[in-house]
């Protein structure tokens, strides 16, 4: 992607932003919470415009971590939270690595480098809240415990964890970059997020499966 286009991206990501904290004007990400992808943040900006979202909280191309998170799980919330992590650093991982663990006891991997030259794109099977095929973007980060919903060339990339009265949806394959090209597979899976409070868009006989916690 050039410069250019990705300034705009940044530009277009920055203003519209808070809607996607959950439907409620917020000043940005929760502290020790950055953002490493602008086009996933445009993306599910695009997808919650308009939309009064107050049980959703997205946290898109997430990089690092924040123990609040927690707490907006547990008092009801479902928390989209769509990690970064083949994007930041070696610390923010680490971070973002122990705040999953003791949270939440899910464990991620290392990110996997998905794109190579000669290797066409690959897909992300996701069988919850509806079923879809989403293109990747280029890493994925395994992801093991919770229930898992998404797999990727034989990895669980996407799981969910139910805490308290809410649910944390784990994405370590990001899907924001598809809502901002108009995915319409990625928008009808999406959609029963928004249209429902968490209670009511909860496991389903079938899937989602439980999720052998293998990640190391």
């Amino acid at each position: 992607m050039d410069l250019t286009r990705r300034g705009f991206l940044c530009a277009l990501a920055a203003a519209p932003l808070s809607p996607v904290l959950g439907g409620q004007t917020r000043p940005g990400l929760p502290r020790g919470v950055t953002c490493r992808l602008p086009e996933s943040r445009a993306g599910f900006a695009r997808a919650l415009a308009g939309r009064e979202t107050p049980d959703l909280l997205v946290f898109s191309g997430a990089a690092g971590w924040d123990d609040s998170i927690g707490d907006h799980v547990r008092s009801g919330r479902l928390v989209i939270f769509e990690s970064a992590s083949g994007f930041a650093g070696a610390d923010a991982r680490e971070e973002q690595r122990r705040g999953l663990r003791s949270g939440f006891g899910l464990m991620i991997g290392e990110p996997v480098a998905l794109w190579r030259p000669g290797r066409r794109p690959s897909y992300v099977d996701l069988a919850w809240p509806v079923r879809a095929r989403v293109r990747d973007f280029s890493f994925a980060v395994p992801v093991g415990g919770g229930e898992g919903i998404g797999t990727l060339g034989g990895l669980t990339v996407a799981a969910l964890q139910r805490a308290g009265a809410g649910a944390l949806l784990f994405l370590g394959s990001p899907i924001g970059p598809a809502l901002w090209s108009g995915d319409p597979e990625a928008h009808a899976w999406l959609s029963p997020m928004l249209d429902h409070p968490p209670a009511s868009v909860g496991p389903r006989s079938g899937h989602p499966r439980r999720n052998s916690p293998s990640a190391r």
